[in-house]
């Protein structure tokens, strides 16, 4: 399995045990939405948190990340994001247009710190973030084989797998 993780400026908010989960059911390789030219292949794409909002003219300069990731999607790929990588798969952040999986809008007006622990389904995680999402306040959203929200998961005692089919059920 080739697992391709997000890491840049924008992206870089992972747990080191979780890449080490990853890299035991796979062969994994890092890109950057900010500066790579195109998405390379992969059987699951991770977009972990980070801080988008602060980067969002990079991202508007190389939209053509976004329209593969989108394009991934829209074919059935294996996406989870978290936090900053959620933002990055909703329509827009403030305005700013963004990969458009979800219909959301992100936005930092009025932010406010949701910080705490989470859990779903069994599985445990936390958020901390200042951003918001008018459209929803789901703690896990779901489109085709596209798992995201605000939660960044621990998955590295339960392994991947178990973490996938929690959140997708």
């Amino acid at each position: 399995m080739r697992i391709l993780i997000a890491h840049d400026e924008a992206f870089n908010f992972t747990y080191r045990a979780n890449i080490d989960a990853l890299r035991e059911i796979g062969e994994v390789e890092f890109f950057s939405p900010l500066h790579s030219d195109f998405m390379p292949f992969c059987d699951l794409l991770y977009l972990p948190g980070g801080y988008p909002e602060l980067f969002l003219s990079e991202i508007r300069g190389n939209s053509n990340i976004c329209r593969q990731i989108k394009s991934y999607a829209e074919q059935g790929g294996r996406i989870i994001a978290e936090c900053g990588g959620f933002m990055y798969l909703c329509r827009d952040i403030d305005g700013e247009p963004m990969c458009d999986v979800f219909p959301f809008s992100a936005t930092m007006e009025n932010a406010r710190l949701h910080l705490g622990y989470r859990e779903y389904n069994g599985m445990k995680g936390h958020e901390f973030h200042y951003s918001d999402i008018a459209e929803s306040h789901d703690l896990v959203h779901k489109y085709k084989n596209v798992i995201a929200g605000y939660p960044h998961w621990y998955w590295a005692e339960t392994g991947f797998e178990t973490l996938w089919k929690k959140l997708s059920e």
